[in-house]
C-alpha cells in the first residue's frame, strides 16, 4: 500500500496533542451547556453515551440559550420549510446562455428535494449546536444509489487540519467499533485475524477497537510510495489504530501495530467543518458558550446561594427549649409538642436566622442580570424572534429594522458559514448528483461543472434588505430630480438597477428574461415607434398637401374685379 500507516498514526496523535489545549475549555462547556454531546477520547470509555444532563448543573440558562441559538440558526440560514438558496452561474449575468435561468431554477428545486429526502436538516441543526458549543463541528457527505447522506461527527471524536490558505482539507475521525461491525463495514481480506476470530464466538462479537477514519490531500503523502496518476485527489484510509505509549511513543497493544482496513478517496474534500469565530490562523474556533463561560460559572454558584437562602426562608433553622428535649418538637402540619406552661417569657421554638424578603429579591435580581448576559451572548433575543409562534411570517426587513445592531455583530459569522459550510455543501451536493445522474438534463447538452449560490435564507435577506434599501432611495430621489432636470434620467441605467435590486431581494432567476429575448422584444418596439413614426409623416405630408389643392382650387375659382384677396395681388403686382 502507498501510505505508511505508522506515519499516518503520528500524524493523528500530533493533531491531538494540538488540540489538547481546549480539552479543558470543551469538558466545561459540555457540563453547562450541552450536556451528552462531548466526546473525551483521552478516556477509554470514551465511547459510552454520557448522562445527557449534568447532576450539578443549578441553572439551566446556558443549555435552554444553545437550544434557542441552534433553532434560531436553522430557521434563519436552513429552513426546511423556505427556500434559502439558488443556482447561478459565474460571471454576468446579462451573458447566461438562453435557457440556462429556467434550468438552474429546476435544478434549484431538484436538489431542495433531495436534501428533504436526506438527513441534511437534521444534521445541519446539531451543527449549529456544536458551533454555539464548541466552536467547531465536522460534517461529512456521501452519496449512494439512495441519495446523499450526511454524518454528524461528535466533538472530540476528530481532530482537522489547514493548508496554507487557511482552509481545512484534513480530518481524523475516531470510531469506537465492535468487532462484529469491523466485519461487516470492511473487506475480509484487510481485517487482522484475531478480529476475526473473535466473531466466531458470541462472547467476543462486542469487543471494541478504535477504527480512525482519515481524509487528507493525497499528495500529502506523495514521498512515502508510488501513486497512480487515476488516484483521487483526496485520500480516504480507514486504520485500525495500535495502542502507542504517552511516555515511549512505542507502538503497543492488542494487534501490534496499526493496520489498514480501507483505502479510497474522493474527487472532493467530503467535510465540512465550519468555525464560529478564528484568530489568524487556528485550527479551531472559538464559540459564544466560551466567551459566556464565566458568567454561566458564576450564575451556577448565585442560584446555589439563592436556593440555600429560599430554603432556609422556607425551612429556617430553629432553637427550642431544653425542657422540650424529653418530649420532642413536631414541625410538621397539625403536629403537637408539649411544653411547661408556668415558665413565662421563654419562646419553646424560634427560628435562629431567616433571610429578609429584601435579600431574596437582590439575589434574584443579580441572577436576572446574569442571565441577560448569558442570553445576549449567545444571541437569544435575536433568534428567538424565528421561534416566535405569534410571527412566524416575519420578513427580512423587519429583522433588519428590529435586530440591526445584533446583525452587525453576527454579520462575519454568517459570512463564514456560508463560506465554511453552505456553499460547499451545495456545491458537493450538486456534483454528487451530476456524478449519479441525478441532475436534470441542460438546455442544448451544455455540460455545467461549477455554479455559484446566491442564498436567499431570512438571515440572508435581511442583510442585504439595507443595500435594497439604498437601491430605492436612489430610484427614488432620481425620479424626483427629473422632474426638474429631465436630463438627470440619463445617468441611470435601467437594466443594471433591476437586476441589481432583483439579486438584493433574492428573487428566482427565472423573473428575468433571456438577453436575447430582451434584444428582440427592444428591436421589434424600435421597428414599430419607427414605423408609427413613419406613417405619421406620411400622414402630415398627406394633409399638407390636400390642403395646398385646397388652397389652388379656391383660387381657380375665385372671379376677379370684386375686392377679392387675388384682385389685391394682382393690384399689386401691377
Amino acid at each position: 500500500m502507498p501510505f505508511d500507516i505508522t506515519r499516518l498514526q503520528t500524524r493523528y496523535e500530533e493533531l491531538r496533542l494540538e488540540r489538547s489545549g481546549f480539552t479543558e475549555v470543551y469538558r466545561e462547556v459540555t457540563r453547562l451547556f450541552a450536556p451528552g454531546r462531548y466526546r473525551d477520547d483521552t478516556t477509554s470509555d470514551y465511547h459510552l453515551r454520557p448522562y445527557p444532563i449534568d447532576s450539578k448543573l443549578v441553572n439551566s440558562t446556558g443549555v435552554l440559550a444553545l437550544r434557542a441559538m441552534a433553532a434560531g440558526l436553522h430557521g434563519g440560514m436552513t429552513s426546511p420549510v423556505r427556500p434559502w438558496f439558488r443556482l447561478g452561474l459565474q460571471g454576468d449575468p446579462a451573458e447566461v446562455p438562453e435557457g440556462l435561468n429556467a434550468w438552474l431554477d429546476l435544478t434549484t428545486q431538484v436538489m431542495q428535494a433531495v436534501l428533504h429526502q436526506s438527513n441534511f436538516y437534521s444534521a445541519v441543526h446539531g451543527l449549529y449546536a456544536d458551533l454555539g458549543a464548541f466552536g467547531t463541528g465536522l460534517l461529512v457527505e456521501t452519496a449512494d444509489e439512495d441519495g446523499v447522506h450526511f454524518h454528524l461527527c461528535n466533538p472530540g471524536e476528530f481532530v482537522i487540519d489547514i493548508n496554507s490558505n487557511n482552509e481545512i482539507d484534513t480530518f481524523y475521525r475516531r470510531m469506537h467499533m465492535t468487532a462484529r461491525q469491523i466485519v461487516d463495514k470492511f473487506d475480509n481480506k484487510n481485517i487482522p485475524d484475531f478480529i476475526k476470530g473473535q466473531c466466531e464466538h458470541t462472547r467476543n462479537v462486542t469487543a471494541r477497537y478504535d477504527v480512525i477514519h482519515a481524509v487528507f490531500p493525497r499528495n500529502e503523502f506523495k514521498t512515502l510510495g508510488r501513486v497512480a496518476s487515476t488516484d483521487k485527489p483526496y485520500a480516504s484510509v480507514y486504520f485500525l489504530l495500535g495502542s502507542s505509549s504517552s511516555s515511549t511513543g512505542e507502538l503497543t497493544g492488542l494487534g501490534g501495530k496499526p493496520s489498514i482496513l480501507e483505502e479510497g478517496g474522493y474527487d472532493m474534500f467530503p467535510a465540512f467543518a465550519p468555525r464560529w469565530d478564528i484568530s489568524n490562523s487556528d485550527r479551531y474556533g472559538i464559540s459564544p458558550a466560551m466567551q459566556v463561560l464565566p458568567d454561566c460559572k458564576m450564575l451556577q454558584a448565585m442560584t446555589t446561594t439563592l436556593r440555600k437562602l429560599q430554603h432556609k426562608a422556607a425551612d429556617p433553622p430553629l432553637v427550642v427549649d431544653q425542657s422540650l428535649r424529653a418530649t420532642g418538637v413536631r414541625l410538621t402540619p397539625g403536629g403537637l409538642s408539649y411544653f411547661d406552661s408556668t415558665r413565662t417569657g421563654v419562646t419553646p421554638v424560634a427560628p435562629i436566622h431567616q433571610p429578609d424578603a429584601q435579600t431574596l429579591q437582590y439575589s434574584m435580581q443579580a441572577i436576572q442580570e446574569v442571565e441577560e448576559i448569558i442570553n445576549d451572548g449567545m444571541y437569544v433575543e435575536l433568534f428567538r424572534t424565528f421561534l416566535d409562534d405569534e410571527r412566524h411570517n416575519v420578513t427580512a426587513t423587519e429583522i433588519s429594522a428590529r435586530q440591526s445592531e445584533k446583525l452587525v455583530l453576527l454579520g462575519p459569522v454568517l459570512e463564514r458559514l456560508h463560506k465554511e459550510l453552505l456553499q460547499p455543501v451545495i456545491q458537493r451536493t450538486f456534483a454528487l448528483m451530476r456524478e449519479w445522474g441525478a441532475l436534470p438534463p441542460p438546455p442544448n447538452n451544455v455540460d455545467i461543472i461549477n455554479v455559484d449560490v446566491a442564498f436567499e435564507s431570512v438571515l440572508a435577506q435581511a442583510q442585504r434588505a439595507s443595500l435594497s434599501a439604498n437601491i430605492e432611495q436612489g430610484v427614488v430621489f432620481v425620479g424626483n430630480l427629473a422632474q426638474m432636470a429631465p436630463e438627470a434620467l440619463d445617468l441611470l441605467n435601467a437594466d443594471n438597477t433591476v437586476r441589481a435590486y432583483l439579486d438584493r431581494i433574492a428573487a428566482p432567476g427565472g423573473m428575468l428574461r433571456e438577453q436575447s429575448e430582451v434584444t428582440a422584444i427592444r428591436q421589434q418596439r424600435a421597428e414599430q415607434q419607427a414605423q408609427q413614426q413613419q406613417m405619421a409623416m406620411e400622414n402630415q405630408a398627406l394633409a399638407e398637401a390636400g390642403a395646398l389643392a385646397d388652397a389652388a382650387k379656391t383660387m381657380g375659382e375665385t372671379r376677379l374685379g370684386q375686392g377679392s384677396v387675388l384682385d389685391n395681388l394682382l393690384g399689386g403686382v401691377q
